[in-house]
């Protein structure tokens, strides 16, 4: 990766440790969930969150930052993981129309796999959004900016078309000129279950990828009742000492089903890439491996600062354009805590403590403890 891509990073280090997922008002900080899942037509299989955070700085302009990748694995776990990393700002002209100015990075490794070259591109965007009623339609054009060879410009055109034939039925497409002799698209539709909860269908060319076909489902946050999301975050951490890490950049989204007051079932999906140092700490960005966590937590309420969950938890650690095998483990047992969410700052002392049985490693005990030192007021 080329050194454009701090500049970004930098935005995200300014992201709160956890938000949680609201439309809010204009003047409002927004943060937005997409997590999509399911097969291509070479039936791997389809993994791909998105996170993206919303910062206005004044009535009518704003920053944006967004995270997100691709992952495509096949039944030993081996496969393509495309990184995208943007940030930009963003300018309202009122009526439905807006004006973007965006770089996206995107850089793609190999998951389990040994790679000689980290292909990876710089689009430098100005974009221009309408939007009326169920219609969005975006055009944009710049230039790429550092990189892999052999790119020089792009020109973009993307549009939906919510609520097509019937209310559940949205249309999308996206179609990508670079160089004005080579075109990658995306096109497909989406039947909603729900407010928050949809079905999609997609082919799609991306950037040095023959054409496949996506089927699977696709979650989206939102501010309304029915909405199963609780918390989203994202945060990136600096080790400029370290010898061989720089930088780690995690993710994670917690969804919670039938709560109660005294009750709940919780699933907690989060990520980790470790990013390795270059020759220098502006140097290439390379992940060293991909980290997922995997939890499901049914908790009941025993005192009004008392919840014990039978937890369990799946993780996998994949290495990333290394021929070496994924380590993985599952785990099952008992938690006890003295709040729901250990990252919210509710009580000035938390805890949470699990002890159980991992089917790999034998029985395990792990625990956590959080001191609350100051607060400030809103």
């Amino acid at each position: 990766m080329n050194k454009i891509l701090p500049l970004l990073l930098s935005a995200l280090c300014l992201l709160p440790a956890g938000a949680r997922a609201a439309e809010g008002t204009r003047e409002e900080s927004k943060a937005l969930l997409v997590v999509e899942y399911g097969l291509d037509s070479l039936e791997r299989r389809y993994y791909r969150p998105r996170f993206r955070f919303d910062f206005p700085v004044s009535r009518h302009a704003g920053l944006f930052a967004e995270v997100q990748y691709r992952s495509l694995m096949n039944g030993r776990l081996q496969g393509a993981i495309d990184y995208w990393v943007s940030g930009g700002v963003m300018r309202r002209l009122g009526s439905g129309c807006n004006l973007e100015l965006r770089l996206n990075h995107f850089c793609r490794h190999s998951a389990a796999r040994e790679t000689p070259y980290v292909w990876n591109l710089n689009e430098l965007l100005g974009r221009a959004v309408l939007e009326r009623g169920g219609f969005t339609l975006a055009l944009g054009a710049g230039p790429f900016v550092g990189g892999s060879a052999g790119y020089r410009s792009l020109a973009t055109v993307g549009g939906q078309w919510r609520g097509f034939l019937v209310p559940e039925l949205s249309l999308e497409a996206e179609l990508k000129l670079v160089d004005f002799r080579r075109l990658y698209h995306e096109a497909g539709f989406s039947l909603a279950l729900s407010p928050n909860l949809e079905l999609f269908f997609r082919n799609a060319r991306r950037y040095e990828m023959a054409a496949a076909s996506f089927i699977g489902a696709r979650l989206r946050s939102g501010a309304n009742h029915d909405s199963f999301l609780e918390a989203l975050k994202a945060l990136v951490g600096a080790s400029p000492f370290d010898d061989r890490l720089k930088l780690e950049v995690e993710g994670e989204f917690k969804m919670e089903f039938f709560r109660r007051p005294e009750r709940r079932i919780a699933l907690d999906v989060g990520f980790e890439a470790p990013i390795l140092n270059g020759d220098s700490f502006f140097a290439q960005f390379w992940p060293w491996k991909m980290l997922y966590d995997i939890g499901l937590d049914t908790e009941l309420r025993v005192a009004r600062s008392l919840f014990v969950a039978w937890r369990v938890r799946y993780r996998l650690d994949l290495p990333v354009d290394d021929d070496r095998p994924f380590l993985a483990s599952l785990f099952t047992g008992l938690a006890l805590r003295n709040q729901p969410d250990f990252d919210a700052l509710e009580n000035v002392l938390r805890y949470e403590v699990a002890a159980g049985y991992d089917f790999k490693h034998g029985v395990e005990a792990e625990g956590k403890l959080g001191l609350q030192a100051w607060q400030g007021r809103a």
